[in-house]
């Protein structure tokens, strides 16, 4: 693209003299001087971690024809003699500009498309993944975004982080459209809404489902992190719908921030979702939609999963309506797919076969509120002589206020805690644990085992429940690695999968069953 036609209307100032951008062409957009090649355009913006104008030189050394930042002091450092067709400009917002660019140079992918984001502290992944299946069972070809994977239309990959950067999603869109997706369902995290990685794109539908404590460590305060969720909602389209969960304590906040026109549906659950009938095999809802009620048995339990169906499909509805699917179309399409739902990986996954006498669920709640609601669903659906295990840590170098918090709440509501590792990174793990512990009542301190090496944890629960037991193992959910302190201040990484360590533990809990019974 020319890289006059690429700047146009946008809010920066060309610092260098004498270059003829007219004859400048862009054939890349870049946030990364490694991935740079002749012709990019580079975008230097600060990061979480470090400071893209560091990076500059690199940049231009690979080819780059252009910069985009938003200090004028980055020319004292480059040799422009030597670089006399370099533009470089200068943005009061690079992030915002770098989302514009993105969705310009790549063809605007996300006016293509009817577009429905996710946000809140936990839930984002269940409902993306709800919405995107009931979407595609009423035939709209729709595309996903989130923590687990992502879908461009075409294929599924697995994705490394919740909101991919600016210029990385608008060419996922672009992907998108060119596999004649119709639509897309995304999460949206606090990281990205504050680093504006969203700030060109306009959405269709918004979801807001709780907010928490978490992402402190970035955040800060509360405050910050609640106003970077609301961020969304003013980035609706003037006749977007916005499903808010009302019964958290931060929805008046959601519902202030939406844009004007924006139809708002704020229900409380107790007016909107009934759970009729519920085991751990599944439950029957009612759920009352603007477009109708539906009642149907999905195999998914858990008070809060009802009402992720529920904003699922308040998602889905409206999504499907801009589609140009009929409400009747819409109904029948969704009452014959929520019997199918899947939970996505990692969220209450079972993991027993059915030679085992015990459940083993593996669920990716690293919150104190997301591992209290796991384990309260898991308690409400257990059997009279049954028990309930815990096995769970927390990461390093995160936000530690939830560390004790989460300590509280599985002391209360598990009957066995096993306290372990999750990925400490560069911290002690044992400090880490030393914090979970002091938030555990000492009325409860007699629940508590604790097993730092992650793989014993697993193995000690599973080897010690009864017959009949539940073993809730959270905190890592679909992950497949654990990141550690390497010994030298950095981190290692190794290959971890919560499920494969319970599925051996499981094994080895059958073969002992099985000689203890050859041995009567």
């Amino acid at each position: 693209m020319n890289l006059t036609e690429l700047i146009a209307g946008m809010d920066v100032r060309c610092v260098t003299q004498g270059v003829d951008l007219d004859a400048i062409r862009v054939c890349d957009l870049t946030e990364d001087s490694r991935t740079a090649v002749p012709g990019s355009l580079f975008i230097a913006r600060l990061g979480t971690k470090s400071d893209g104008c560091r990076y500059i030189e690199p940049a231009i050394q690979c080819g780059c024809v252009a910069i985009v930042t938003d200090r004028v002091s980055v020319m004292e450092d480059i040799e422009l003699g030597m670089h006399s067709k370099l533009a470089i400009f200068v943005a009061d917002d690079v992030k915002q500009v770098g989302a514009q660019l993105a969705e310009r140079f790549y063809g605007y992918p996300a006016k293509q498309l009817v577009i429905a984001g996710i946000t809140g502290t936990n839930g984002k992944t269940t409902i993306t993944h709800f919405a995107h299946q009931l979407i595609e069972a009423a035939g709209v070809g729709c595309g996903l975004i989130g923590t687990v994977e992502i879908d461009d239309g075409r294929q599924r990959a697995r994705a490394s982080m919740t909101t991919p950067p600016a210029v990385e999603l608008s060419r996922t869109l672009a992907t998108m459209v060119e596999h004649e997706c119709k639509a897309v369902v995304m999460e949206v995290s606090s990281h990205a809404l504050d680093q504006s990685r969203v700030g060109a794109i306009r959405f269709d539908a918004c979801a807001f489902t709780n907010l928490t404590g978490d992402h402190l460590d970035y955040h800060q305060t509360i405050e910050h992190y609640q106003s970077s969720k609301a961020k969304l909602f003013g980035l609706l389209k003037p006749d977007g719908m916005a499903a808010i969960n009302g019964d958290d304590h931060a929805s008046d906040v959601m519902i202030d921030a939406c844009t004007d026109g924006v139809a708002v549906v704020g229900r409380k659950q107790g007016e909107s979702v009934r759970v009729l009938d519920e085991s751990i095999e599944g439950m029957r809802v009612q759920l009352n939609t603007p477009i109708g009620t539906i009642e149907s048995c999905v195999p998914i339990f858990g008070a809060y999963n009802a009402m992720n169906i529920f904003q699922a499909v308040l998602i889905a509805q409206h999504v499907l309506g801009k589609a140009g699917i009929s409400e009747p179309d819409q109904i029948r399409a969704m009452t014959e797919e929520l019997p199918h739902l899947t939970l996505p990986s990692g969220r209450l996954e079972h993991v027993e076969s059915k030679d085992d006498d015990l459940i083993v669920l593996v669920d990716f709640a690293h919150t104190d509120d997301a591992l209290g609601s796991a384990l309260g669903a898991v308690r409400a659906v257990l059997t009279a002589d049954s028990r309930l295990w815990c096995v769970f840590g927390c990461g390093g170098d995160r936000d530690a206020t939830k560390r004790a918090r989460m300590g509280a709440v599985a002391g209360e509501l598990a009957d066995s805690l096993v306290i372990t590792s999750d990925n400490p990174r560069t911290e002690p793990p044992n400090r880490i644990i030393e914090t979970i512990i002091s938030g555990v009542d000492k009325v409860h301190a007699h629940k508590v085992n604790v097993q730092s090496d992650r793989a014993r944890a697993i193995s000690f629960a599973i080897a010690n429940a009864n017959a009949g037991d539940v073993v809730l193992i959270a905190g890592k959910g679909h992950e497949t690695e654990q990141i550690s302190p390497d010994g030298a201040g950095g981190t290692r990484s190794v290959h971890f999968d919560d499920r494969e360590h319970a599925q051996r533990a499981l094994r080895e809990r059958r073969l002992r069953k099985s000689a203890e019974v050859s041995e009567s």
